[in-house]
This record gives structure tokens, sequence and C-alpha cells, in this order.
């Protein structure tokens, strides 16, 4: 009888300490802590993280125990694996996903996961055999914040000081008072690049306002008080969104690199001098693979000359980029798809003349704006 007793007072306890720390809306890090901080081998998803703070990751609309995809720590890369998340046919065919992050304090304070702040928030393609990367940038984690509304049928990117900068945040279609983190509060400059992800080909189009002043100078207020946090949206209230998309047009042309040299990388750059990166966050091409990078073109018909170099071999080996039977730089048409193959041809392997670059114009990129 008192062996049962005692159990039965055991059982008292456990359910009272349970009861009250329920009660007080945190997890217990030794009890709910269930987090993979190790990802997924052979994951096609890389997280950087380039912040000070470990990340717990959630895939989809809403952060949720159920839709956490792992987390990554502090100064680490975390490869994880979509599939697992999407389920193998959606994964086979490819398509696009949000990544939202909260910091493992506040994962730690709020056991409704629904109620966590959101902290970082990025768009992220995946597709079976293909590596995509992401970047937490400790930057736009901190203590500082404001608040964005996208008014957009589609994803926006909100980029610093120029359409090409550094992105700062990722807000899905229609995405209402998204809070937007700083570690400071000085000011920034913000320009809108909506992306547009088209899923029957895979395409992946970043689209920017031609002739409207979309640039918004925001500032940053302290978090301490959400109330006086500053609110801004894009595109601008007085705008309908009607309006912006006949204003909206490709800043670049889209090119897909294929390296087929045995055994060396390579690397496609702007004149032997600037890399270019690929959509998915690379600036070499494997032995093999395919990426697609992203390249500023003219807008008129035919397109801008484009001095695109192809380097081998430790950057000893520039093979100039040319149209079949040319020999001058390529024009290059924004809005359009291009597609790029390096060969080696046989010969001296630190001789240009061993390899070929040979560039084809596709078609233009058709967007359906019908589609968030």
């Amino acid at each position: 009888m008192r062996t049962k007793k005692s159990l039965l007072a055991l059982l008292l306890l456990a359910a009272t300490s349970m009861s009250m720390f329920l009660g007080c809306g945190k997890h217990d890090p030794y009890v709910f802590d269930r987090i993979n901080w190790n990802g997924d081998s052979g994951g096609s998803l890389e997280i950087i993280n380039g912040s000070n703070k470990d990340i717990v990751l959630f895939i989809g609309q809403v952060p949720a125990t159920s839709t956490i995809m792992g987390g990554a720590k502090a100064g680490k890369t975390t490869s994880f694996d979509p599939g697992k998340y999407v389920g193998e046919a959606e994964y086979g065919v490819g398509g696009w996903t949000v990544i939202r992050g909260i910091t493992k304090e506040k994962y730690d304070e709020n056991f409704d996961l629904s109620k966590a702040t959101v902290e970082y928030m990025a768009m992220a393609t995946y597709r079976k055999g293909t590596t995509y990367r992401i970047q937490i940038d400790g930057a736009y984690l901190g203590d500082y914040g404001f608040k964005v509304t996208n008014r957009g049928q589609i994803g926006m990117e909100l980029r610093r000081n120029s359409p090409e900068g550094e992105k700062v945040s990722y807000l899905p279609a229609l995405q209402v008072n998204q809070i937007i983190y700083a570690e400071t509060s000085n000011g920034m400059t913000l320009f809108p690049v909506y992306v547009f992800f088209n899923k029957k080909t895979g395409e992946v189009s970043t689209l920017k306002a031609t002739s409207m002043k979309s640039a918004v100078d925001v500032s940053p207020r302290s978090l301490m008080d959400e109330t006086k946090l500053q609110s801004y949206t894009f595109p601008d209230n007085s705008i309908k969104w009607e309006d912006i998309i006949g204003d909206l047009k490709d800043p670049v042309a889209y090119i897909t690199v294929t390296n087929n040299v045995r055994n060396q990388s390579a690397y496609f750059t702007n004149a032997g001098s600037t890399d270019y990166w690929s959509q998915n966050g690379y600036n070499t091409i494997g032995s093999g693979e395919t990426l697609v990078f992203e390249v500023e073109g003219g807008d008129v018909e035919g397109g801008t000359p484009r001095m695109l170099i192809a380097q081998l071999r430790g950057r000893s080996v520039d093979v100039p980029i040319r149209f079949e039977n040319e020999n001058v730089n390529p024009r290059i048409e924004n809005g359009y798809n291009y597609e790029v193959e390096f060969t080696f041809s046989g010969g001296d392997p630190l001789e240009s003349s061993s390899y070929t670059a040979t560039i084809i114009k596709g078609e233009k990129r058709k967007i359906d704006f019908g589609t968030p």
C-alpha cells in the first residue's frame, strides 16, 4: 500500500510540475528541444548562419512543432533535405517555399510557437538533384526593427541601397505587418525586388520596377515597444497593383551554364575580373554541373555586348564566351534565357584555344502574374 501511495504521489507531483511548466508558456530545453542541429546527410538546401545566434528553422507558412525543419548553429552551415518536408513527388518536380527562423532564445520562451516572433524569412527553391543556398545575415537580427506590408501578388525581396544590393528579408505575397529586424537604429534605403517561381518550368525570375520611385527610406526603432515601430508598405498605398504589373520587367538575362570539362571546376565571370554567382549561391560550376546565373544585359532590342569569360585551371586560362561562328562579345538582352556550355576540345589544357565556350539565345521568359 505504501508503494502505491508513493507512486501516486510521484505521479501527482509530475503532473503538477508539468502544469506549472505549461502555464509559464516556455519550452523546457531538456524535454522539448528535439531540434535537428546536425542537418540531413546529402541535403540539397544549405543554410549559412552568418549570425552569432542559434536559429530554429521552420518550413511553410506558420511556425509550429510540426513544421520545424531543424536548427542552424551560429556561424555554421547546415544542409537539409527538402524532400522530407514537401514529399518526394513534389521534390522531384521542384517548387519553392518560405523558410522562417526564430532565435533559440525566443523558441525557448514560447510554448505556443504561432505567437513567437519570426526573426528571419527567406524564399528557398528546391528540386531533386539541385543544391540551393540561403544565408542568415547577422546585420538583420537584433533589437531594432520596423514593419513591412507586401501589397503585391507575388513574393518580394527587400534589398539594401539598390535593387542589386544585399538581401534584407523576403515577404510572401500579401504579407501584412511583418517585422524586419536590424542590429542598430541606423536608417537604410530599401528597394523591392519581386521574385517569381514558375512551377511549370522551374525558373526563378527577379523583377524590378523601371519607372516608379519605389525605394523607401526606413527607420528601425527599439523593439521594447512594438507600438512605436514604423510601418511601411510596398508598393505605396496610392499605387494599384494592376498599375505595377505593366511597369515590372526583368533587370537581367538568365544564363544556364553547363561545365563539360572533366575533373575541373570553372568560373563564369564578367571580363575575367568579377565572378557571377548562381541563383542557388555558388561562384563555381563543378565538372558536369549546370547552374543558372543572372546577368545584367540591355533593354534595347538585340541586347548589349557583354564580355563574358570562362576561367579554368586556377584562373590561369581565360576562355571568351561566343555565339557560334562569331568572334565578338555576345549581345545579352534582359528577360531572355541563354545557354552556355564549356567544353575541352583537345590540345594543351593550359591554352585557351583548347576550349570552347558557346552561348545560345533562347526564348523570352513569360510571367503569369495571375499566379501569386
